[in-house]
């Protein structure tokens, strides 16, 4: 790598690689991949686990490749895309969040559907982070508390904003999380805006649902224009892991699917019937983090977060059975994993249980 300035000054200075993507999607520029590290037989050596990229997903969250250089049209046979790998300085990341010039970074975003790979919140330090180098508005509307935004669940299409005077058709809904009543269920990712009612109402293209349901249900997500992206640095290290986003249901449950690594946020999605508890595992390795972030209010009941083996709190010596009380926007907590339990490193609003 010559990491140099040999060029044009104000072009940015890439750590280039020219990758496979098997996916039939459309690329856009800034947008985040992964390596297929689980490609063929698991016995066998195969050296296109480190040449195949994928979309984010929580089974490739801590491979990441980098961020597609261009925007690619869609291919039914797959395609070979360039990607600028971490290190890079300077390039385009696709945003679903606004950015301050040199004020943090932000992490890509693992699963969610066709959202995979913008990148929304900020995840742990490392490779799939980068810090932003540009000021950018970059949103139409912020949904990420779970209480600006809805859909009719009777027709899926039908979806109610805080404000949208400066929308446009073709406008794009992306949606992360949503509440689950147990019936209507979210096809999450990008939904193009086909009309636009009055200042808070507009209708979907196709149906957000892939069930339909009675009501309402409430979306965590972001809207935007085009391909938002702004000028950033893409670090490198350990791996982040990413960021993802879940959807607990309304009814509660014992055993919520999260992601390995990274960080969880949890959405405010206005009350649970009985708890929603992640049977937390343990870690993989020494030094391997985790994080459950709340995003917005929980009613009634909370988020908890159940260890499967007891850790140890915050004070160093008393054991850890299950972190409890998520239900407000800004509370969570960090873990990190030192080979035989996990340790609480930091937490705030929930309970050491």
């Amino acid at each position: 790598m010559d990491a140099s300035n040999n060029g044009y000054v104000k072009q940015c200075i890439p750590v280039l690689g020219v990758f496979w993507y098997s996916g039939t999607d459309a690329i856009k520029e800034g947008e985040a991949f992964c390596f297929n590290t689980d490609y063929g037989t698991a016995t066998a050596v195969d050296g296109r686990r480190n040449n195949f990229i994928e979309r984010p997903s929580s089974s490739n969250n801590r491979a990441f490749a980098g961020v597609a250089m261009g925007d690619h049209a869609a291919s039914s046979t797959g395609q070979m895309i360039e990607v600028a790998m971490p290190g890079s300085r300077g390039v385009n990341i696709a945003l679903g969040a606004d950015t301050v010039i040199n004020t943090g970074y932000l992490t890509f975003q693992a699963g969610g559907g066709t959202g995979a790979g913008r990148f929304v919140k900020q995840g742990y330090v490392g490779r799939g982070s980068a810090y932003v180098r540009q000021t950018v508005t970059a949103l139409l509307e912020d949904g990420m508390t779970g209480a600006t935004i809805s859909v009719d669940a009777t027709d899926g299409k039908t979806v109610t904003v805080a404000d949208s005077s400066d929308y446009t058709v073709g406008d794009i809904l992306c949606i992360l999380a949503g509440e689950s009543d147990g019936t209507g269920v979210f096809t999450l990712g990008k939904h193009s805006i086909a009309s636009i009612t009055d200042g808070t109402t507009v209708v979907l293209s196709a149906s957000c649902l892939s069930t339909l349901s009675t009501g309402s249900l409430t979306i965590t997500g972001y809207v935007y224009s085009g391909n938002p992206k702004c000028q950033a640095d893409l670090m490198d290290g350990e791996e982040s892991g990413g960021t993802e986003f879940i959807s607990p249901l309304n009814a509660g449950v014992v055993g919520q699917a999260y992601m390995v690594g990274g960080i969880t946020f949890v959405p405010g999605i206005g009350t649970l019937a009985a708890d929603c508890d992640v049977t937390f595992a343990q870690g993989t390795f020494p030094g391997e983090l985790k994080g459950f972030y709340c995003l917005g209010t929980i009613g009634t009941s909370d988020f908890t977060v159940a260890l499967a083996t007891s850790g140890i709190k915050m004070d160093g010596s008393s054991a850890l059975t299950e972190v409890l009380d998520f239900d407000a926007a800004g509370e969570f907590w960090h873990g990190e994993f030192r080979g035989a339990r996990w340790f609480t490193r930091d937490f705030s609003g929930c309970t050491e249980g």
